[in-house]
């Protein structure tokens, strides 16, 4: 069920704004730890909602996260 704390993460992500400081604030390690996921399934949440996504805007939010994800 991994993959689906990790959508909740992304939407999470994109609603919350204290939420993506606090995301900024520890590595990535910790914070896959402490959302119980890793990055295979993070990818595939992130694949998933790109299908979702209606216009380039909701694609590009999401390539977004995706890069921010690989820079942590």
């Amino acid at each position: 069920m991994a993959l689906g704390k990790s959508i909740r993460f992304i939407k999470q992500f994109i609603l919350d704004d204290e939420f993506r400081r606090e995301c900024n604030r520890i590595p990535k390690e910790e914070l896959m730890r402490n959302q119980d996921f890793n990055e295979t399934e993070f990818d595939d949440a992130i694949n998933m909602e790109l299908v979702k996504c209606q216009s380039y805007e909701e694609a590009e939010r999401i390539h977004q996260i995706k890069y921010w994800f690989e820079l942590l």
